[in-house]
């Protein structure tokens, strides 16, 4: 059982989880993710799978991203997905 804390809830304070944190990836010359920088330069050797998102095309800021299932050569699995948009990269928390 959580204690309870006293304060009221409101929807002003919830705080969202598992946002994604940008990330430092090179590309090899096809546009796949070859290279993430964590604490140092990691090669990626395998891309496990990869899928694309589209949606809320008709919002001011639509979602389009690439994500990749990765695996670092220390054996370390990442979830990556780039914002085609932004032309950025993160790093997904599962």
């Amino acid at each position: 059982m959580v204690a309870d804390t006293g304060k009221t809830l409101r929807a002003d304070t919830a705080k969202p989880v598992n946002l994604p944190e940008p990330l430092a990836v090179e590309e090899d010359a096809a546009g796949l993710p070859a290279f993430v920088k964590l604490k140092r330069r990691q090669k990626i050797t395998a891309v496990e799978d990869c899928w694309r998102i589209d949606d809320e095309w008709w919002r001011s800021e639509p979602v389009s991203r690439l994500y990749y299932a990765v695996i670092l050569a220390s054996g370390q699995r990442l979830v990556l997905s780039k914002n085609l948009i932004a032309n950025s990269w993160y790093r997904q928390s599962y």
